[in-house]
């Protein structure tokens, strides 16, 4: 075991791309474990025992504990481990419902329009994604291609294939999580709660645009290349119109349902939560019963429509029990979505692609400080508050999950043939360069953003202080 992974590690940086298929035939050669069902539910207690150990360990580090979840889960096969019974799928879908619907219904828009800033967020959010996604598209085409012809990544791929894999790039990427700037937040004393609320605004309208762009894109492609069309136009058309219809619908119907059961029915505070996670998979199964998508959808819609009517007819205390309680599962399906993600992926793999993810994670703090200053110039944001939403893009667990579900996306949407079209590798790259890419600007920004946070707050105070005298 010692020399296979010895192995693996030579092999991932002396050539990162002609040989990953041979550690993956290491890896195959490893000894594979299959689980019980009582084999799985202790694996899934001690996940979330060794979570708490981790976050109490980032915390001494100022890192997110998230972060070994992943790790742990990536080099599982190299210790021997191949889960190939573990409902990893099932992991990302109920982890992310969570974590979307949650992003939805914890902003606060009152507070962002006494900040006078309500405006410049969702411009920021809306048009600066949009900004944000072109300037990917040309940036990575020319990274990806650059990469192939001079490192041999992606080999045996077209270059009309390339442009597909950087669009599910592209898609992942785009959308914004501030569950990753939570950690931060904590570390950070008197922390702005209209930057969380900013931040919060980015994650629900980013998961939206990110999916209506990515979905133009894909369409374009497929009029360039009608060759991998296997759905004519108008179905597409169709099954897109569906997704969207039934998602936001149902999300609609369903917020509006689930605040209705909580001022009506829950007569515990405890219960809140149990009916939140409850609605929220409900939506989920029906938008992909109807449409084979648009749950993802329907969860962010549910959580948005279920904060603004709920914030209405709800006490602060209540509002701030339901908040902090889904914070609580919101921590532990993350830690779940990162152990799965890195089990789902290969250590070689990973470490062999990681000269990509540095440069897609450079594109990606390129263009944040274009954005955030051509939509908040002349707000009413203090020039401190601009300066740290210049700083910081959060990426995190939604873009990791998203990375790996890319491939049924394509299929359910698009009827594309994935294993057809796409060589394994394809998938596999986008997978690690975008896992990779998070959990830079995530380590990067841990450890960062609270010293500049201090030096910038603490120097405008210094100034108010000599405005004053």
């Amino acid at each position: 075991m010692i020399s296979s992974l010895a192995n693996l590690l030579i092999l991932a940086f002396t050539k990162p791309a002609a040989e990953v298929e041979t550690a993956g035939e290491i890896l195959q050669s490893l000894p594979a474990l299959h689980f019980s069902f009582p084999a799985a539910l202790l694996s899934l207690s001690l996940l979330i025992l060794v979570s708490i150990l981790f976050e109490k360990l980032g915390v001494k580090l100022g890192i997110p504990g998230s972060i070994f979840l992943f790790f742990a889960g990536l080099f599982s096969h190299v210790s021997g481990f191949s889960f190939e019974s573990f409902p990893i799928e099932e992991l990302h879908v109920v982890a992310l419902c969570i974590l979307l619907f949650f992003s939805g219904l914890s902003f606060d828009r009152s507070l962002l329009r006494e900040s006078k800033v309500l405006a410049s967020s969702i411009n920021l959010a809306l048009f600066g994604t949009l900004l944000s996604m072109l300037f990917w598209l040309f940036y990575l085409l020319i990274g990806f291609g650059f990469f192939q012809s001079a490192f041999g990544y992606l080999e045996g791929v077209n270059q009309e294939l390339i442009s597909l894999v950087v669009v599910s790039v592209i898609f992942c990427i785009a959308v914004q999580d501030w569950n990753s700037f939570m950690f931060v937040s904590k570390r950070i004393k008197d922390f702005r709660s209209t930057l969380s609320n900013i931040f919060k605004i980015e994650t629900a309208i980013s998961a939206s645009i990110s999916v209506a762009i990515a979905e133009i894109l894909v369409l374009i492609w497929l009029a360039i290349h009608p060759e991998y069309q296997f759905m004519g136009s108008s179905q597409m058309f169709i099954s897109i119109f569906q997704g969207i219809l039934v998602g936001s619908v149902a999300g609609i119907v369903l917020g509006y349902l689930l605040m209705l059961t909580i001022r009506h029915v829950i007569t515990s505070k405890p219960q809140l939560v149990l009916v939140a996670v409850a609605f929220t998979l409900i939506g989920y199964v029906v938008s992909f019963s109807i449409t084979h998508q648009g749950g993802y959808l329907c969860a962010l819609v549910m959580g948005i429509v279920t904060s603004l009517a709920y914030r209405k007819s709800s006490t602060d205390e209540e509002i701030e029990f339901l908040a902090e309680e889904l914070e609580t599962l919101n921590i532990a399906s993350e830690a779940i979505l990162f152990f799965a993600i890195g089990l789902g992926l290969e250590a070689t793999s990973f470490i062999a692609h990681l000269p990509v993810a540095i440069y897609v994670w450079l594109g990606i703090i390129i263009i944040r400080p274009i954005t955030v200053n051509l939509f908040f110039k002349g707000s009413a944001a203090k020039p401190e508050e601009r300066q740290l939403l210049s700083l910081w893009s959060p990426k995190g667990a939604i873009s990791m999950a998203l990375a790996v579900t890319a491939p049924e996306l394509l299929e359910g949407t698009f009827g594309l043939e994935i294993a057809e079209i796409f060589p394994e590798n394809a998938f596999n790259f986008s997978a690690d360069i975008v896992c990779g890419a998070v959990l830079l600007s995530m380590i990067i920004k841990s450890l960062a953003i609270p010293k500049m946070h201090s030096q910038l707050i603490g120097n405008q105070k210094i100034v108010s202080i000599n405005q004053e005298v």
